[in-house]
C-alpha cells in the first residue's frame, strides 16, 4: 500500500508541476497558451526594452512584437533560457544591431520574424548556428546601402519586400542554395540579372512586382528565364512598350495593305465571264479594306488627340491672344496718329489763310482814314477776321496821303 500510494503521489506532483509550469509560471506581461500544438507566450505591445520577460524555458513560440527592443546581444536568448524556441517574432521593434552569436543555442528555431525594424546590415554568418531555420522574414527594413550576402543553406523561405533594395549583385544568393520562395517585391530594382538566380536550383516562387522595372531586354530575358524554369511570378512588363518622347518612329504594319485595284482589260472575249465573276467577288474585299482604312484613320486621329497635352492648347490660346492684342493696339495707334496729323494740317492751313492772306490795296473799296491809330493788339488777336492786313493797309494809306500832299 505504501509503494502504490507513493507512486500515485509522485504522479500527481508531476502533473501539478507540469500544469503549474505552463500556467502558473507565465509572466505577468505575457499571455500563455497553446498555439499550433506549441507552448506559446505572447508579450506584444508591452513597451519592453529587452527580451527578458521571465518566460519559462518550456516556451516554444514567443511573440515579442510591437515593443521597443533595440539590440540583440550575443548569447542573450540562450542565457534567458529560451533554447527550445521554434517560433520567434521580433517584428515592429527598433532593432538596429544584432550580435554575431545572438542566436547561438537556438537549435530548434524554425521561424524567425525580424520585419519592420531598423536593420540596415546583417553579418553573413549570423544564422549559421541555427541549423533548422527555414523561414526568415526581413521585410520593411533598409538594406539599400549594404547588400545582404547571407550564409544559410537550409533556408527555404526568405522575405525581403519593401527593403529599399536597388541592386541585386550576382553573388547575393550563393549561400542560399535551398531557397524555394523569394520575395523581392516593392523595392527599387530596375533590373535583375538571371545570373543571380542560377544558384537557386530549388526556387519555385519569385515575387518581383512593385519595382520600377525598365522593361528592357534584360527584364524580358528574366521573364523568359522564369517561365522556362517553371518558377511562379507575376509578369511586370506585359503591356506594349510605347515609344518615349523624341523616340517615336513610324511603324509599318504589313497586315494593313492599301492596294489600289486597277480595272481589268479583257482582250479575250471567251474569259469575260470569269473576269466578271472575279470582279464581283473582289468588290466586297475592297469595301472591307476601305472600312479598315477608315477605322484605322479614326483610331490614329483619336490617339493623336489623346496624346496632345492640354498645356499645348493653353500655350496656343495665349499666343493667339497676345497676337490679337498687338494687332488691335497697332490699328488703334495708327488711327490716332492719322487723326492728329489731319487736325494739325487743318490748323496750319487756317492760320495761313487768316494771317498771310491779304488783298491788293488798289482794289480795296474800304475807306481808310489817314492818321488813324491802329487798333489794340489784343483786339486784333481776338478778332483776326475783322482786322486783316492792318499794317499793310495803314502803310499804303499813309503813302497815298503823302503823295497827294506833294502833288498839291
Amino acid at each position: 500500500m505504501t509503494r502504490e500510494a507513493i507512486r500515485t503521489w509522485l504522479i500527481v506532483l508531476v502533473l501539478y508541476e507540469a500544469a503549474f509550469g505552463v500556467l502558473g509560471w507565465c509572466p505577468s506581461l505575457c499571455e500563455c497558451g497553446t498555439w499550433y500544438n506549441l507552448q506559446h507566450a505572447s508579450c506584444t505591445g508591452r513597451h519592453l526594452y529587452s527580451i527578458h520577460t521571465g518566460a519559462p524555458s518550456i516556451v516554444q513560440a514567443l511573440d515579442l512584437s510591437n515593443n521597443s527592443i533595440s539590440i540583440l546581444n550575443n548569447y542573450e536568448l540562450a542565457e534567458a533560457g529560451l533554447t527550445r524556441l521554434k517560433y520567434l517574432n521580433l517584428s515592429v521593434n527598433a532593432i538596429s544591431e544584432i550580435g554575431l552569436n545572438a542566436f547561438n543555442g537556438l537549435s530548434e528555431l524554425t521561424v524567425l520574424d525580424l520585419s519592420r525594424n531598423h536593420l540596415y546590415y546583417l553579418l553573413p554568418d549570423i544564422f549559421m548556428p541555427v541549423k533548422k531555420l527555414r523561414i526568415l522574414r526581413l521585410s520593411k527594413n533598409n538594406f539599400n546601402s549594404h547588400v545582404l550576402r547571407l550564409e544559410c543553406p537550409w533556408l527555404t523561405d526568405l522575405t525581403l519586400d519593401s527593403c529599399q533594395i536597388s541592386h541585386v549583385p550576382t553573388d547575393m544568393f550563393i549561400g542560399l542554395s535551398h531557397l524555394r520562395t523569394l520575395d523581392l517585391s516593392n523595392n527599387l530594382m530596375i533590373q535583375l540579372d538571371t545570373v543571380a538566380l542560377e544558384t537557386l536550383k530549388f526556387l519555385k516562387r519569385l515575387s518581383i512586382e512593385g519595382n520600377p522595372w525598365s522593361c528592357d531586354k534584360l527584364t524580358y530575358d528574366l521573364q523568359i528565364y522564369l517561365t522556362r524554369k517553371n518558377i511562379q511570378y507575376h509578369a511586370v512588363c506585359t503591356k506594349h512598350v510605347e515609344p518615349k518622347k523624341f523616340e517615336k518612329m513610324i511603324v509599318y504594319d504589313p497586315r494593313i495593305k492599301y492596294e489600289k485595284r486597277r480595272p481589268l482589260i479583257n482582250l479575250n472575249p471567251n474569259i469575260k465571264k470569269n473576269v466578271t465573276k472575279k470582279h464581283s467577288i473582289s468588290t466586297p474585299v475592297h469595301e472591307d479594306t476601305v472600312a479598315c482604312v477608315t477605322t484605322t484613320d479614326e483610331t490614329n486621329l483619336t490617339k493623336a488627340l489623346n496624346s496632345i497635352s492640354p498645356y499645348w492648347f493653353l500655350m496656343v490660346g495665349l499666343l493667339l491672344g497676345i497676337a490679337s492684342g498687338m494687332l488691335i493696339c497697332y490699328v488703334w495707334i495708327t488711327r490716332k496718329i492719322c487723326r492728329c496729323s489731319r487736325q494739325t494740317d487743318a490748323q496750319r492751313v487756317s492760320l495761313l489763310q487768316n494771317l498771310w492772306q491779304f488783298e491788293d490795296p488798289l482794289n480795296d473799296t474800304t475807306i481808310s482814314c489817314p492818321d488813324t491809330p491802329p487798333p489794340p493788339y489784343c483786339e486784333v488777336m481776338l478778332r483776326p477776321g475783322r482786322y486783316r492786313n492792318v499794317s499793310i493797309t495803314t502803310n499804303l494809306n499813309n503813302n497815298i496821303a503823302t503823295n497827294s500832299t506833294e502833288y498839291t
